[in-house]
């Protein structure tokens, strides 16, 4: 659902600042170190109550402030038009609230906001870290499947609690292998339909981003050994699982990868092709969660000149020109993207601190 309005304060270098953001394309221009990635973060966090660049919130409060809030206002498909959410932490923790009122998950801004961001460092993330690659997958299936959210929360309480066993009494681990198994296998087998769900709309999105001749593929790599079921898995890992106190094998340990073939031979991705293939991953779970109805995503993306030449931010423009998605992009310079592709556009100029829209 589209941003109409966006407050911050206190969140990095931005005591105040409030601003209204376009419907399609949001341009953030200024020097390097002037606060543009701050606006991203601060719609990060309202989205979803986490910056996409540090995991401690008490890092980005301004210093010396006592806490920081973002408040929004949307409009759209399926939301009451001028609906407020907002986004608080103080020293007493974090706090969401849709038109005023508390909410008790932050997964309600998650849903009323729905939000990818693609930064410099998100390729090296995704290579690096099985957890971010799965987080992925589950978050397509948070945005299209209402009842899985429930059913992830119920896996992670099991598996917890069977964690907490093996450290403990020697049999009463033993208590949570049947609904770990239940659980775990409708979990896996949701991320492997979408997987498959999004293989075709994944390879579009690599054609009209890399050069001709290549081709992307997504492999999704079970998180136990292939061909038997969980709950066989949890009995033979039985030794090894009270030996280390943690179980082994589960979606847990799932994966997700993405391949490149040129001319259908796989071939390793070079550094920008690689990026390419990561973007296009992102892009297709947009498209993938728009579907045929008229629900929108907001895409947030810093720094967009970072290792892409210029064919090839031309290629991802014309690209991200044709989803019907709120764009927020940071650039040190107007020029770095074609703005006249959007049916609309609003460019925002940043020092210090200070916002001020502008052409």
């Amino acid at each position: 659902m589209p941003l109409t309005s966006l407050e911050i304060q206190n969140v990095r270098m931005y005591g105040h600042a409030k601003l209204s953001p376009d419907p399609h394309l949001n341009l953030i221009v200024g020097a390097n170190a002037s606060g543009k990635t701050t606006l991203l973060e601060a719609i990060h966090l309202l989205s979803v109550g986490r910056s996409f660049r540090s995991s401690q919130i008490e890092q980005i409060q301004k210093h010396s402030s006592t806490g920081l809030s973002v408040q929004g206002e949307i409009s759209g498909a399926g939301v009451e038009s001028g609906t407020q959410i907002g986004f608080v932490h103080t020293e007493h923790g974090r706090r969401a609230s849709v038109n005023g009122l508390i909410q008790n998950q932050m997964s309600a801004l998650a849903q009323l906001l729905p939000l990818q961001a693609i930064s410099p460092d998100t390729h090296y993330e995704f290579r690096h870290s099985a957890r971010h690659r799965r987080g992925i997958l589950d978050w397509g299936l948070f945005h299209v499947e209402p009842d899985f959210l429930a059913l992830w929360n119920r896996y992670r309480r099991i598996i917890q609690q069977r964690n907490a066993a093996l450290k403990g009494a020697a049999k009463a681990r033993h208590a949570w292998d049947q609904d770990l198994a239940v659980t775990g296998e409708e979990l896996q087998r949701r991320r492997k339909n979408l997987t498959a769900h999004l293989q075709a709309d994944f390879q579009h999105c690599c054609q009209e981003l890399l050069e001709a001749g290549y081709e992307g593929e997504l492999i999704f790599e079970s998180g136990w050994k292939e061909g038997e079921d969980l709950a066989e898995c949890l009995r033979q890992d039985d030794l090894r699982d009270r030996a280390r106190g943690f179980t082994h094998s589960g979606p847990h340990r799932a994966d997700l990868r993405v391949g490149l073939r040129a001319h259908s031979v796989p071939v390793d991705a070079s550094h920008g092709q690689y990026k390419l293939l990561v973007i296009a991953l992102r892009l297709t779970q947009i498209r993938n969660f728009i579907g045929p109805g008229s629900r929108r995503c907001c895409l947030l993306i810093d720094d967009l000149a970072a290792e892409l030449d210029s064919e090839h931010r031309a290629r991802l423009a014309r690209l991200l020109s044709r989803l019907p998605i709120q764009l927020f992009v940071t650039a040190t310079e107007n020029a770095l993207i074609e703005r006249g592709l959007w049916p609309s556009h609003k460019t925002f100029h940043v020092e210090q601190g200070a916002i001020e829209e502008g052409a």
